[in-house]
Formats: C-alpha cells, sequence, structure tokens
C-alpha cells in the first residue's frame, strides 16, 4: 500500500477551504484538478475529501473496488439523508441491496417500453398549452412535465394540477443545498431558508400521502405497487415507503428536467444541430415510439452531449470504508473521496473543445476510445442511479415528440450555474415558442 498523500490547496486553518469551495463549488473542483492533478487532498466543512478525476481510478472506487466504499454519512442525519431517510439514494448496505432488487423490474425491459406512451401524451399536452409566440420558462415547464411523467409512470396515480405546486416545493427544498456560509446552520435554526424548507417537505410528504391514498387497491408494476405489496407483507413499514417515494419524486423527475432545459437551449444556438435534429423526428410516421428510438441517432447524440457538458449529477462521492490506493496515493480509511463529473466531463484529455456543444463527436470509433468513466452522468458500478435508463428514454421521449412541431428560441441569453443536489439554473430560462 502507497503511503504518498495527494497535494491539494492549503484554506485558512479551522475552516480549510470550506470557504472557498461554497463561493464558487464548479470553479474550486476545476482549479483544484488543474493546479494539483488527478488525485486533490481537500478539506471542505471539515471532512477530509479526495478528489478524483482519473477514469480508471473512478473505475476503481465504483465499480472494481465497490466493496471498499460505502455512501458518505457527512457525519450527521441532516440535509439530503434528513429528507430522503432510508431511500435508494441515501440508504447502503442490505437494506439497499434488498431495496433496489425489490424495485429493479419498474426500471427494465418490457416495463420501459411501456413507460413510452405516456411519456409522448405527457409532452402532447405540454405542448398543446403552448402558442406561437409564446414566452415560456423552459425549466419550469419541462419540470412540471417530468413531475407528471413520474408520477403517473412510477408512482402509477396523477397529479390532478398539482405540478406547480409541487415543482415549487421541490425547488425550495433544493435550495437547503444551495453552496455558502448557511450550509453550517442547522435546519431547526428557524432562518427564512430553513423555515421555507421545512413548509416545503411539510407539503411534499401530504402531497405524497394523498398519491398513496390514491393508489390504495390498484394493482400494477409500478414502484407505488411494488412497495404496498412489500408493505402489507410485512416487508416495509410506512416511514420506508415515504422514504422511496421521496427519492423517486426528487429523483425521478430532476435529472430529465435539467436534461430537457439543457438541451432545447443548446440547440437554440447551434441551428446546424437543430435542423438535423428536426429532420430527423420530422421523418417519423408520427409520435416516436419505444422502437423509433434505437434509430434516431441525431436525439442520442444530442442528449448525451447536453449530459457531458451540463451533467446534471455534477459530483458522485462515496467513503472508504478501508485504506485504498488510487493513482498511486494512499486514501484512507474514513476519508470521503469526491468524483467529479463536472470536471472529467470538460477534461480535455478526453474530449476536444470540451466547452463547445458538439453531439457530432460521438461516433461510434470515438465512444469505443474513450475511456470508461470518461463520461459517467449517471455514475456507475453496483450504485449506478437506477433510472439512468428511464431518465434518457424520457428526455428522448419529450424532444421528439415536441421538436416535431415546435422550435424554441432563446430569449435568456445566458445563465449561471448552481450546484444544489443537482446542477441547476440559476433563475428562469426563457425561450420563445416558434411553431414550426
Amino acid at each position: 500500500m502507497a503511503n504518498r498523500v495527494p497535494a491539494g490547496p492549503t484554506g485558512l486553518p479551522v475552516v480549510g477551504t470550506s470557504l472557498e469551495y461554497a463561493d464558487d463549488p464548479l470553479g474550486f473542483m476545476e482549479r483544484a484538478a488543474r493546479e494539483f492533478g488527478d488525485v486533490v487532498s481537500i478539506d471542505v466543512y471539515g471532512q477530509e475529501v479526495y478528489q478524483v478525476t482519473d477514469p480508471e481510478a473512478i473505475r476503481r472506487v465504483l465499480v472494481g473496488n465497490a466493496g471498499s466504499y460505502r455512501k458518505p454519512t457527512f457525519g450527521d442525519d441532516e440535509g439530503l439523508a434528513g429528507l430522503l431517510g432510508e431511500g435508494l439514494l441515501t440508504s447502503d448496505g442490505d437494506l439497499w441491496r434488498d431495496q433496489r432488487s425489490a424495485l429493479q423490474p419498474a426500471f427494465f425491459g418490457q416495463r420501459l417500453d411501456a413507460y413510452a406512451s405516456e411519456m409522448v401524451e405527457n409532452a402532447e399536452l405540454t405542448g398543446a398549452s403552448w402558442s406561437d409566440g409564446d414566452v415560456v420558462d423552459v425549466h419550469a415547464e419541462m419540470s412540471q412535465l417530468t413531475l407528471r411523467i413520474v408520477v403517473e409512470t412510477l408512482l402509477g396515480v396523477e397529479l390532478d394540477g398539482m405540478e406547480r405546486v409541487v415543482a415549487d416545493a421541490l425547488m425550495d427544498v433544493g435550495e437547503r443545498f444551495r453552496p455558502g456560509p448557511q450550509v453550517f446552520v442547522p435546519e431547526d435554526v428557524p432562518t427564512p431558508r430553513n423555515v421555507r424548507y421545512q413548509r416545503s417537505v411539510q407539503t411534499l410528504e401530504r402531497v405524497l400521502r394523498e398519491l398513496r391514498r390514491q393508489h390504495e387497491g390498484r394493482e400494477g408494476d409500478d414502484v407505488l405497487a411494488i412497495l404496498l405489496r412489500q408493505h402489507e407483507a410485512g416487508a416495509v413499514d410506512d416511514e420506508l415507503v415515504r422514504d422511496q417515494m421521496m427519492t423517486m419524486l426528487l429523483a425521478g423527475y430532476d435529472t430529465t428536467a435539467l436534461t430537457l432545459t439543457y438541451a432545447w437551449w443548446l440547440l437554440a444556438d447551434n441551428p446546424d444541430v437543430e435542423r438535423r435534429f428536426h429532420e430527423e423526428v420530422d421523418a417519423l410516421d408520427g409520435p416516436p415510439t419505444a422502437d423509433d428510438l434505437a434509430d434516431l441517432d441525431v436525439l442520442d447524440r444530442v442528449v448525451t452531449e447536453a449530459m457531458r457538458l451540463y451533467p446534471p449529477a455534477y459530483v458522485v462521492y462515496r467513503e472508504a470504508r478501508e485504506d485504498d490506493e488510487l493513482c498511486g496515493f494512499r486514501i484512507p480509511a474514513g476519508s470521503v473521496v469526491s468524483t467529479p463529473q463536472w470536471v472529467v466531463h470538460h477534461d480535455r484529455r478526453w474530449f476536444d473543445d470540451p466547452w463547445s456543444f458538439r453531439p457530432e463527436r460521438w461516433t461510434d470509433e470515438f465512444r469505443r476510445e474513450l475511456p470508461g468513466f470518461a463520461y459517467f452522468p449517471f455514475g456507475g458500478g453496483p450504485r449506478k442511479c437506477i433510472g439512468d435508463g428511464f431518465a434518457v428514454r424520457e428526455a428522448k421521449h419529450v424532444l421528439a415528440t415536441l421538436g416535431r412541431k415546435y422550435e424554441l428560441d432563446r430569449v435568456t441569453e445566458a445563465f449561471d450555474l448552481v450546484p444544489l443536489v443537482t446542477l441547476h439554473p440559476d433563475g428562469p430560462v426563457e425561450m420563445t415558442v416558434r411553431r414550426r
């Protein structure tokens, strides 16, 4: 086992690099990699963190030696763990393995194909609410659309017009994770932000109770049906049902809504790509089906490149259960390893002109030659996002459905990115709807 200790930014006494990180998390991660290499030692919020950006080392953490790592707790039950409890995103050990196995059938094979019609129908419903020349906040529109889809497909019920209420509550919840000095303030301190957070969590829990009530007596193969059968058999309690529903609601809509937002915005500034995209979806015989997706090469490259340039999940964390070695450096047990997609996806070693939107780069040859973990928008290994296939299909169905009737022009020419739980635009992303 190597004894080399990686270098890193010095920071300040007591707080380390916490303030610098909180001021600009994305820029801080980029600078750390640029100045100190593929393994960097960082002190963030009192936690020893090793930032790793070498694809093979990332593979070892997430796949090859995954048993030696676990989801980190960061020392408390607040934040994401407090919100999602023992849901798939935050649980570990036997509970996580049992629940992953139980819920997995809802995300694979024919079940994914069966979701296509609901994805298309909901996209058409959004399109029907648009008129030529409307200026819409495309992020808000895509968020409400993906909320409807995840509730109807994964929870087996309908929101019945509550999309705006739920979307607003989820945004307030997300603000709890905005970097800055406020992260040091405990959740029970009644600051305005914490009060909004607690009220929003209560709103979401009321919605979840209503959705569960609506589902009572229904059969099905959706996530909620599986959970309720487990509950009836005594395998899970009410709290775990709540945790899994909250996880599906938060994680199930957010990644796709962001992918769609960034894809529309990028297409609008790249007319040649936009033209090829429209030509491809115009050639369909009708609304896109599950069978159509495999032949839509331009659409696939647009989604892939949008998730490279703006990865909704911008960093994956693991905690070392035991000492390990990465790139010749010792990783001590108990330390946290961060594997930031944001940095790796913009690394010039793997991507020419990495800050440009170039879907055409994703040729078959390029994919074969690219190191496996130079691109990992959904993580990897045993804990790879269970909904990755669902999210990609959903993004493609929505883009193809709306793209057959509309194009969108930029009103918002630029926006800042805010790394909350996922990577959000800091404010509305306004675009003008043009009927084709």
